[in-house]
């Protein structure tokens, strides 16, 4: 067994020095520099002066703190109902409508962005619709469209946590409140509710994040309404050549209001949650057909709002096109020759970068979870919330560190395609670290010390009696992470370099030149490529796409 320790310790270490220099240490160098003047390169608070001192900077905190406290309402009062009632309720092809409603979810926002402005823009199909009969639609610029784009993007957190709550209920807590006199309204707020409130707030305050961390949405559709997070890249950029001071300001002020909300979440989660076995699954009930089509077209309506603009998206990459100028009923595949003949870098950019850092990351991801796992007590606890931590780190913060941090000095990768695949691997090796792991906690640690005990050793009794009872996780955790690190744009807005532009990199910078139509088939390629492997892991899995989420 001393053999055995001594090899894990040895791997322990190991990774603490990864996460260090991939996580903490480029947080704490434009920590370091935020109290740099960029005048005197002497310690200053000057860069947080000029923050709290210009209306400007301000204006743009409480623009992040408006669209995402809005947006989170709206998500909230969406994701709520539709919950409730496909958890509650005989629906219609209930099925489909789940799996449907957890799409956006996955599809990027950027995207979604991109959607609306073919669709409600300046030059948009409703506004070539609606122009012949003097009708004005409401302007898809500013914060009403970044709201919109948040709302219908981010509800489907708000339905997959509540719904997961309500389906945990144990159905004799309201029979009990029913049996005691009390109606269904009073059942719904005294009981239900109290119970699946720590799940209500979980996903307001995720979605809340999501929100204020966003950087494609804002900076296509946003026009003149600034946030922090499209102002520290604006920073950053302006500033390449000097001193990111103010960059790294607005970035550890972004990193705050993050952290704060990840340690709130943590501490209500811990101090509200209820634990119940759900011995008594709460019944599905049969509404009148007049309810049920009304809950039907609620919850169809919804999951239409939130999908039509991708498939309009989908439709345009098959449409002539002529800058921003979509011709509608003119098919062509141009956009899609373009694309792979004349531009094909961008695809193979995106599939090199994910595939290099998914491998990365389910190695990686196998030894954390086996260490979290195997190992419990304070150092593994201390691994936990390092590995945790980028997922509370925005992007373009995460973006900017390693940019600032590995851009001179021993280590140089910047301007490489090495720094993306790093900064891929810690933002995205969560997901795999938690499949991973929850599979892992289901195995008996006694079939691992069987094979110990009888001679082979740790490493090689782990791969071959361990590893291939996980494999279905690990299938699971490196699809999850590939398909969101294909459709990674804020940390890859700020790394990339000349010829490692990614598919993500090549929508945004046409969407902005008005160059609708290959922005469009380039979205389509990325729709097509997130899809697919979402819907072998469903196959594989025989889950739906929102019990596999």
């Amino acid at each position: 067994m001393r053999k055995y320790f001594q090899t894990w310790n040895i791997l322990l270490a190991l990774i603490f020095v990864i996460l260090f220099f991939a996580v903490l240490y480029p947080i704490l160098h434009i920590f370091k520099a935020s109290f740099v003047s960029p005048e005197t390169d002497l310690f200053s608070l000057q860069s947080y002066a000029t923050f709290f001192h210009y209306p400007y900077y301000l204006r743009c905190l409480r623009n992040s703190l408006f669209v995402s406290t809005l947006a989170t309402l709206f998500a909230l009062v969406l994701g709520i109902p539709f919950a409730f009632f496909l958890a509650r309720y005989h629906i219609p092809g209930k099925t489909v409508i789940k799996t449907l409603g957890t799409l956006p979810l996955i599809l990027p926002t950027f995207i979604g962005a991109e959607a609306w402005l073919i669709l409600l823009g300046r030059n948009g199909l409703f506004a070539k619709l609606l122009m012949p009969f003097g009708i004005e639609i409401p302007s898809i610029y500013g914060w009403k469209g970044i709201v919109l784009v948040f709302t219908l993007q981010f509800f489907p957190f708000v339905f997959l946590m509540v719904s997961a709550a309500i389906n945990a209920i144990d159905r004799s807590l309201e029979e009990a409140a029913t049996n005691l006199g009390a109606g269904r309204l009073r059942v719904f707020f005294t009981v239900t509710l109290p119970v699946v409130t720590p799940a209500i707030l979980s996903s307001a305050l995720v979605v809340f994040y999501l929100c204020i961390e966003n950087f494609g949405v804002p900076v296509l559709i946003g026009e003149d309404f600034r946030v922090l997070s499209v102002q520290a890249y604006n920073e950053f950029v302006s500033e390449m050549g000097g001193n990111p001071a103010m960059a790294g300001a607005l970035s550890m002020v972004l990193l705050a209001i993050t952290l704060a909300l990840t340690l709130f979440q943590k501490y209500w989660v811990e101090r509200k949650s209820y634990t119940m076995s759900a011995l008594n699954r709460l019944d599905v009930k049969r509404l009148s057909p007049l309810a049920t089509f009304l809950v039907w077209l609620f919850c169809a309506g919804v999951v239409f709002v939130a999908l039509f603009p991708f498939a309009v998206v989908m439709v345009s990459s098959v449409t002539m096109s002529q800058g921003p100028v979509m011709y509608f009923g003119q098919w062509s595949l141009e956009n899609f020759i373009r694309a792979f003949t004349i531009a094909p870098r961008p695809i193979f950019n995106s599939f090199f970068l994910a595939t290099t850092a998914t491998l990365i990351g389910v190695l990686f991801g196998l030894l954390v979870s086996y260490l979290l796992v195997r190992r419990r007590g304070t150092v593994s606890y201390l691994l936990d919330v390092l590995v945790m931590l980028p997922l509370a780190i925005a992007g373009t913060v995460q973006g900017i560190a390693l940019a600032a941090t590995y851009n001179k000095g021993l280590i140089v990768l910047t301007g490489t395609w090495m720094i993306l695949v790093l900064a891929y691997f810690i933002r995205k090796v969560p997901y795999s670290i938690k499949t991973t792991a929850s599979l892992l906690q289901q195995i008996d640690p006694s079939i691992e010390e069987a094979s110990i005990n009888l001679g082979v050793p740790p490493v090689r009794s782990f791969l071959r009696v361990v590893m291939p009872i996980m494999l279905p996780g690990i299938i699971a955790g490196a699809i999850i992470m590939w398909v969101t690190t294909l459709a990674e744009l804020s940390t890859t807005i700020v790394l990339y370099y000349g010829p490692w532009a990614t598919m993500t990199v090549e929508v945004f910078q046409r969407i902005g030149s008005g160059d609708f139509g290959p922005a469009s088939a380039y979205a389509t390629i990325l729709i097509v490529s997130v899809l697919i492997p979402l819907f072998i892991l469903n196959r594989v899995s025989g889950r739906d796409l929102a019990s596999s989420l």
